[in-house]
């Protein structure tokens, strides 16, 4: 049940806005109305104010899920003919099922997202591999120094792997260039056994970062990968860097203000060949 925070908004504010809500909501379930219409229009008040402190914090999709809800809209859309008196009844039942699902759905949102911020703590440095960097770099994966990359003052390393980057492995495996269909099924090994057996890379945590079910993929791989980094720095402590030899990535990254470490081959070095 966790929550994709708008690029350039803090963690804490996005924590705080989701208890302010939830605990606003809590109290609503609690309140005691003469009316059935007079909580339908608490309930349609509770969801305004709702809507006004998350909008800056967290995307649409998730405020559609935990707050926009297609019980919303019906109640809205009958708010001018749900006031008489043979009514009450079924208003009161569909607000008590809306308004206590939220206070759960809320609950668990609150609860995922301090997960979340405790998985990138301060002093942390969080490195997030582009496929190029499994293909191109001049060790496999479990030869690389993942401390060196990150640079002085990291206590800890967390290697971060965003699942589109492993179907861009899987579907490398098949390349008719044997290196790279080589280090394609390398690196999905490696990944493999280490969420398989908790295992580290020397004092490094390696980590494949999954979407939320409900997540829905950008159509270019490029922006979905830019994208994933740019949630993981919203929500992370400690820096954050997208590590990529290609240099379209590295553009997008610049281009949303997220960290890149542009790493480089030899290509376009040297003089340039003659035509013909």
């Amino acid at each position: 049940m966790t929550v994709t925070p708008i690029p350039g908004t803090h963690r804490d504010n996005v924590l705080s806005a989701l208890r302010s809500v939830s605990v606003a909501a809590g109290n609503l379930d609690s309140q005691h109305h003469s009316s059935a219409y007079g909580r339908l229009l608490a309930y349609l008040e509770w969801v305004n104010e709702s809507l006004r402190m998350l909008v800056s914090q967290i995307s649409a999709s998730d405020i559609d899920r935990l707050i926009r809800t297609r019980m919303y809209q019906s109640l809205l859309d009958g708010v001018g003919h749900l006031a008489g008196s043979d009514q009450q009844r079924l208003v009161n039942g569909l607000l008590t099922n809306e308004v206590r699902e939220r206070v759960v759905a809320l609950g668990a949102a609150v609860d995922a997202f301090q997960v979340q911020m405790q998985r990138w703590p301060a002093m942390t440095s969080v490195l997030v591999l582009d496929t190029s960097v499994f293909i191109k770099h001049e060790k496999k994966l479990e030869d690389t120094d993942f401390f060196v990359l990150a640079g002085a003052g990291a206590d800890a390393v967390r290697v971060t792997v965003p699942m589109v980057v492993v179907d861009e492995l899987d579907r490398l495996k098949e390349s008719r260039d044997k290196p790279v269909r080589w280090r394609a099924g390398y690196s999905l090994a490696v990944l493999d056994r280490l969420l398989d057996s908790d295992e580290r890379l020397g004092r490094v945590r390696v980590e494949v970062l999954f979407g939320n079910p409900w997540h829905v993929r950008l159509p270019d791989e490029d922006d979905e990968i830019v994208d994933r980094a740019l949630a993981v720095h919203t929500i992370a402590a400690g820096s954050v860097h997208l590590v990529t030899y290609d240099t379209g990535m590295s553009m997008r990254a610049k281009w949303v203000n997220l960290p890149v470490l542009k790493l480089r081959t030899d290509a376009g070095t040297g003089p340039e060949p003659e035509k013909g």
